[in-house]
């Protein structure tokens, strides 16, 4: 009768595939971190509700299966723009007003949207879980011994890719180099004639918008239900309080190492406890390394 819990040399040929699934994770959650970090970057405000933008997007990507008969990968043309419109929206009636507001307020206002949006899913929708069906469902990738799904590594190669984008048009770019000044210093870029408005606006639609890219990429491999949202709101805060808030390169290292611990965590702990190493991880940091592993903040 073979041992139980065979120890941890019996995990060692599973590492591998933990580490690839890990990273692919790492992807993901860093684009959605990076969209949370430039809303805080840009605007100086912390968006409980970013990860509920996620979920509106992954049930637009659902409507557009159920109703309309559209794969995730088509629906995309939909759901981006919708996404950032519902950004816009947002900005426009809630986070303008309390833009120069104390921060309790602006938590208040963020919070509360969060609530309203997870309720309004929830009379929707129900709270039954949902799957996503597409091309790619069920295909897989074979690398030696590592076998990765086809949808996922798309996800995460798009989501790196955007991370990357976003950098160097923050960089590289004229409207680029007005948002980061708008951020750095918002008088002095009004007394430069900057619309400053504008560019606050801008950024929360490309930190929000960005979500409407990555809802219909995950489709095909996450579930859809009302409370999606908020659990990727706490990975991305998270990720960003590892990586520095407000810093690109922060998110993205910070995204693969909490997909990285999450893999390896659930296969050292069978997924019972892993999800209590990350927020352990997370309190450390919060304890002794408050400003992350790259330090200031940066756009």
């Amino acid at each position: 009768m073979a041992r139980r819990g065979g120890g941890l040399m019996d995990l060692l040929p599973l590492l591998p595939q933990a580490l690839a699934d890990g990273l692919l994770l790492g992807g993901v959650y860093a684009i959605v971190a990076v969209g949370l970090t430039m809303t805080f970057g840009v605007l100086r405000i912390v968006n409980f509700a970013h990860g509920d933008f996620l979920a509106v997007g992954l049930y637009l990507t659902y409507l557009s299966a159920t109703l309309l008969g559209l794969d995730p990968y088509l629906a995309l043309v939909l759901v981006l723009p919708l996404v950032t419109l519902a950004a816009a929206f947002t900005y426009k009636l809630l986070v303008a007003p309390v833009i120069r507001a104390p921060e309790h307020n602006q938590i208040v206002v963020t919070l509360g949207l969060s609530l309203i949006l997870q309720n309004a899913m929830l009379v929707f929708f129900t709270a039954d879980l949902h799957a996503i069906p597409s091309v790619l469902s069920g295909q897989v990738v074979r690398l030696g011994n590592v076998f990765i799904q086809a949808a996922a590594l798309i996800a995460s190669a798009v989501s790196i890719a955007l991370c990357l984008g976003l950098y160097w048009f923050l960089r590289s770019t004229e409207l680029g180099r007005l948002i980061r000044a708008s951020a750095q210093d918002r008088d002095a870029a009004l007394m430069s004639g900057v619309n400053v408005d504008r560019m606050y606006l801008l950024a929360f639609c490309i930190g929000v918008g960005s979500l409407g890219l990555v809802a219909p990429l995950i489709a095909p491999f996450n579930y859809v239900s009302p409370s999606v949202g908020s659990n990727f709101t706490l990975t991305a805060f998270i990720v960003v309080v590892l990586g520095s808030m407000g810093n690109f390169a922060g998110a993205l290292i910070g995204g693969f190492i909490i997909g990285i611990v999450e893999a390896v965590g659930g296969l050292a702990t069978g997924g019972s406890i892993n999800f209590i190493i990350t927020y352990a991880i997370f309190i450390l940091f919060l304890l002794f390394k408050p400003e992350g592993l790259l330090g200031a903040r940066r756009l």
